[in-house]
This record gives structure tokens, C-alpha cells and sequence, in this order.
């Protein structure tokens, strides 16, 4: 019963505490908010980030002893992992070589798996299209298409595509501000089903 109702009630009273922190001008409630329930979840949020740390070591150290394939890819995990961690503790996050290694391998990276996720989208609408040829899929196609032909020839033609341009980033930030709305309003929703008791994340059920 306690391992059911317990945390699902601390959840619910550690949510409508830190919603009145915001909502009411009460010192009380601000340093409830800022000084324990908040630092708290800092604490919990930075242990969950060690185990994780811990987690993904401990897989990818049994796929090395384990006869399985594709060992180097565990492998470079593994010494990516632990020499960043090391490099860190040594250098701190301000050092000069992390930085360095920020610069020239992160960052990169992280720019050529948004490439990725481009073209995949793309691939991914054209199989869509191919599978079936409803209205949104040709309309992610084609919107697809145009801000890629756009993002491409502008840096070739851009007097010609100036104005094309501007069109493009208008539908575009109007489409960025739309998903914005809906993950906000999805968080508020999930929200509420977390103060009311009705999804119980924290559960195992």
C-alpha cells in the first residue's frame, strides 16, 4: 500500500507546493520552492545522471566480455565515456583542452546529426508518400523540399531567392511557434494528470 500511495501522494504535494511558489507572492512558499524542493530535485536530477553514467558503462562493458559483435563501438563508448570524465575532473568544464574538445568534437557532431535527422525526415516522408498519399504526408514532403532546395540555392542565387527566403522563414517560424504551443500545452497537461493523481510515473505500474 505505502509502495503504491506513498510516492504518488509526495509527487502530488511536491507539485502543488512548487506551483503555489509561483502562483502566490508568499515568502513561505518561495523558500519552500527555492530552497528545498528544488534543490532536492537538482540533488536527485544529478544522482540520476551518475547511475545513468553507470548504466550505460556497465552495458557496454558486458557486450565487450559478451560474444557478440560489433565490439568497437562499445569500445569507443567506453573510452569516450571515461575520458571525458576524466578530463573534466582534471580541467574542469573551463579548461582549455575541454573546451577544445567541446569545439572540435561536440559541436560537430551534433551538426552532422542534425544533418542526419534532415535527410531522414526527408527519406521518411518519401516513404510515406510512397506508402500512402494522405494530405499531411504531401505536405511534409513538399515543405521538406522547399526548405531544403531554399537553404541550398540561397547560398548560391540570393538576390533571385530573397524573397522566396523570407516567405519560407515566415511559414517556418509560424510552424516552430505552433509546436512550441502544443509541447506546452502537452507539458501543462502532463502536468495536471501528475497533480491529480492520474499517471503515476514515479510508480512501477
Amino acid at each position: 500500500m505505502f509502495k503504491r500511495f506513498l510516492p504518488t501522494i509526495m509527487a502530488m504535494l511536491a507539485g502543488i507546493l512548487v506551483l503555489l511558489g509561483y502562483l502566490l507572492p508568499l515568502e513561505f512558499l518561495a523558500m519552500l520552492r527555492d530552497v528545498i524542493l528544488l534543490r532536492w530535485a537538482v540533488v536527485l536530477a544529478a544522482f540520476a545522471l551518475i547511475v545513468a553514467y553507470l548504466s550505460l558503462l556497465r552495458v557496454h562493458l558486458l557486450r565487450l566480455t559478451s560474444a557478440r559483435k560489433k565490439k568497437f563501438t562499445s569500445l569507443l563508448v567506453i573510452l569516450s565515456a571515461l575520458g571525458t570524465l576524466v578530463l573534466v575532473l582534471v580541467e574542469g568544464v573551463e579548461g582549455a583542452l575541454t573546451q577544445q574538445v567541446l569545439t572540435a568534437v561536440l559541436i560537430p557532431g551534433e551538426s552532422a546529426l542534425l544533418a542526419l535527422t534532415a535527410v531522414t525526415l526527408i527519406v521518411a516522408g518519401m516513404r510515406i508518400l510512397r506508402a500512402r498519399r494522405t494530405a499531411g504526408a504531401v505536405i511534409f514532403v513538399v515543405a521538406a523540399g522547399i526548405i531544403l532546395l531554399t537553404a541550398v540555392a540561397y547560398s548560391v542565387y540570393p538576390p533571385v531567392l530573397a524573397v522566396l527566403r523570407q516567405g519560407v522563414d515566415i511559414l517556418a517560424t509560424a510552424g516552430m511557434r505552433g509546436l512550441v504551443m502544443g509541447v506546452a500545452l502537452g507539458v501543462t497537461l502532463t502536468g495536471l494528470r501528475i497533480l491529480l493523481g492520474i499517471d503515476r510515473p514515479q510508480s512501477d505500474e
